[in-house]
Order: structure tokens, then sequence, then C-alpha cells
């Protein structure tokens, strides 16, 4: 069995899609794959990327450190201080933010617009607490067609922050943005001819910036090398394709890119995606979140529970790459391990190999190939490329949200006469 912790240590190190790190992950996972008996496939793809950088805040001759948003370019501001319990704000009171420095909660898609549309100068984004800045990005759309400059600061500075509202604020932001490559690793495991249904494994394999990112995703892709070298010495019935995406943390841009160029085959032979997405906790709790129907989390659930675990189950979309592949119905099982150290620290330079143990990936590895093995090897295909009608709109947001936008999902005109 491939050792996690190894493989782990190896990958200590960001892994930020489109710069030299995530180059070097990938010649590391190829190195594991062959050992495992398997040749590797690249497909690689054009992004906007960055050198991660640095922000300082300067008010009242106090000094306070933030992580900028990934994508932001070099930049001297100033302006009022303005905190906001609510963004909305914003977008009820037109106008009246234009040219300050707002400071508030949460980042989205509709957020970014609402405050380029509104004239606001610059964005300071709250930490939860407890915790360390965590790393954000615009969006590649953003980036290219305007963006409101923007950084995020601890829970801690936040509140210091808070104090000084109504006050002139300086920051300054100093990172580089580049294009880059960003690259998806594809390994095929062909069955022994059963039938010509295609089931996808995949987890990716970037980190945020300033994050070695041992729980997110390094769980993923320990858990993927354990099922290739398990279907090399038990050949499937059925064809398992692995795939290790990048760029998932920029914006799911590996498993878009992956589903654009591999659209036909997506809709003619796919019929399951199966995700792993965080993992590593020594004490945590295991969960499988259902992108399909309640006879889908049915199956998992009684799988899972024949390996002699137990999972929470969930029925509802998970913010992975099994999102681009639910705009054609197809349906996923998201496997993944949180509630620990390292998951709590997800996105910050916290997510590293002393925050995880070889004990908490091997649940995730275990049921990962004990349900691709009953799937794969099934006397008839078990899962129905079917989702549930109460998850099509939260699908169809979350890909506006991502700046997903085409084509239309297929089945909107079906659900939204």
């Amino acid at each position: 069995m491939i050792n996690p912790m190894r493989v782990i240590k190896d990958l200590d190190f960001v892994r930020l899609s489109g710069t030299e790190g995530e180059k070097k992950a990938v010649d590391i996972i190829c190195d594991y794959i062959r050992q495992t008996g398997w040749e590797p496939a690249i497909e690689d793809f054009e992004i906007n990327t960055f050198n991660p950088g640095t922000a300082r805040i300067i008010i009242e001759n106090k000094e306070f450190s933030g992580i900028p948003y990934g994508l932001n370019e070099n930049i001297e501001m100033a302006g009022e201080l303005v905190w906001l319990d609510h963004i909305d704000m914003v977008k009820h009171n037109r106008g009246k933010y234009r040219d300050k420095i707002v400071m508030s909660y949460g980042f989205s898609r509709g957020i970014a617009p609402l405050l380029r549309e509104n004239g606001v100068k610059g964005y300071i984004n709250i930490g939860r607490p407890l915790r360390k800045a965590t790393s954000l990005s615009h969006r590649q759309t953003a980036y290219e067609q305007g963006y409101v400059h923007s950084i995020t600061v601890s829970h801690e500075v936040g509140i210091k922050l808070k104090r000084l509202s109504g006050k002139e604020v300086k920051i300054e932001i100093k990172q580089e943005t580049k294009k880059g490559r960003a690259h998806n690793i594809i390994v095929d495991i062909p069955g022994k001819g059963l039938d010509e249904t295609l089931t996808l494994a995949g987890g990716h394999l970037d980190s945020v910036a300033h994050s070695p990112g041992a729980c997110d995703n390094g769980g993923g892709i320990v858990a993927l090398l354990n099922i290739l070298e398990y279907f090399k010495k038990h050949q499937p019935a059925r064809d398992l394709r692995i795939v290790f995406f990048g760029a998932e943390e920029l914006g799911l841009l590996g498993s878009q890119n992956y589903v654009t160029m591999h659209l036909e085959e997506i809709k003619t032979r796919l019929g399951l995606m199966f995700n792993i997405d965080v993992s590593g906790d020594a004490m945590g709790t295991d969960s499988v979140t259902v992108i399909g129907t309640n006879e889908l989390m049915g199956y998992a659930d009684g799988m899972i529970r024949e390996k002699g675990f137990l999972f929470n189950r969930n029925l509802g979309i998970y913010s992975s790459d099994c999102m681009p592949f639910a705009r054609y119905e197809i349906p996923s099982l998201n496997i993944a391990r949180s509630g620990g150290i390292a998951s709590q620290l997800m996105h910050t330079d916290g997510d590293n190999q002393r925050n995880v143990s070889s004990d908490g990936y091997l649940s995730t590895i275990k049921v990962s190939i004990y349900m691709l093995e009953r799937i794969l090897n099934a006397g008839v295909y078990p899962i129905n490329r079917e989702i549930d009608s109460s998850q099509k709109e939260k699908i169809e947001q979350y890909l506006w949200n991502m700046s997903y936008e085409e084509p239309k999902l297929e089945w909107e005109a079906k659900y939204k006469k």
C-alpha cells in the first residue's frame, strides 16, 4: 500500500495552479502513478494565475497584515474605511460607499459586481473567528473584466479595524499576476469489457496560495493513488478513469476544462463521478454528499455500512469538481473527512503535514476502493443517470456563482417553465 504520509511529506508545499509549485506536484504525482504500474497522460490548459503576494493596511500609524486576493495586481490606494454588518447595504444604499474602502463578511460573484458597480474602491473580507486569514481569489472573468481590489484579514485584525471605521486607511498590495498552464493528470484503467459504461474517480491536485493543502486536497491525492494501486492487481469488469484535476481552487477550472474536452464521451458513456475532496483528520467525521437521488444515497450508505463504517450522508450540492459534471445530469458521490485540526485550518498555512495523520486517510481510502469495486463489478450498472429535481436550481445557481456560464443547463427548459 502506498504510504499516505510519505506522499504528503513529498507534497508539503504550495501547489497553486499555473506556478512552479503545481509543476513540481504534477511530476511527483506522476512518479507515484508509475510506481503503481500505470502510465499517466496529461492535459494542460491556459489560466490566469499569480505569484502569492502580501498586503499591508496602514491606519493612524498602525500597521496590519493581510492576504491579497488571488489575481489582484499591485496597488496602493487610500480612502475612508467603512464597516458594514451586512454587505447588501451597498445594494440598498447605492452610491453611498463610492471611493470608500468597505470591510465586511463574505465574497461571491454576486458581491463582486455589486462593489464594482457602486464605485467601491477596495474591499476587506473578515475571516472567521479563531483562525488565520484564508486565501481567496478573484474569478477568471472578474480578472479579465474588472474587479475591486480586495484582501482578507483575520477576525482578530478585523475587530481592531472595526474600531477605526470612519478613519482614512491606506492599503498596499504587492502581487504579480501572469498567464500560466494548469494540468489534469489522467489514468485509464481498462475493464474486462462487461459493458461500455465509464466510471470516473477524481480529486484536485492543487492547493490555494499560502497553503500546502495536506487535507485539501492531499487526502484526495493519496486516496486516488491507492485506488490505482488496488485496481492494478484487481482488474474491474468495467472501465475506470482516474483524474487528478488542476486549478480547482481557482474556480473548478480543471474539471471545467475536462468536461469541455470530453463532452461527447460524458454524454454517451459516463455513469458516475466519484469525487474525493478533503481528508486526513485523525479525529474527524466521515461524510458522503450525493448529487443524485435518495435511491443513490441509500445505495451508497448501504455499501459504506457493509465495509464497517458509518458516514454522515447528505443529498445536496458539494463545492468541488463534481459540479461541472452535474450540469449534464451526471450523478456524483463526494467523499470527505473533516472536523479535526487540518480541515479547520483549510486554506491557511496550517493545513500541512503536521496536522494530518495516516489514520485520518484510511477510512476515505478503504471506503472509496470498496464502493468503486462494487459499482464496477455489478452485474447491472447500479446507478441511474439522474439528479433529483430539488437539486437542479441549486446546481444552476452554484455554477453561475463559479462563472460557469455557457451553455445553459440542458434541463433548464424542463424544470423552469
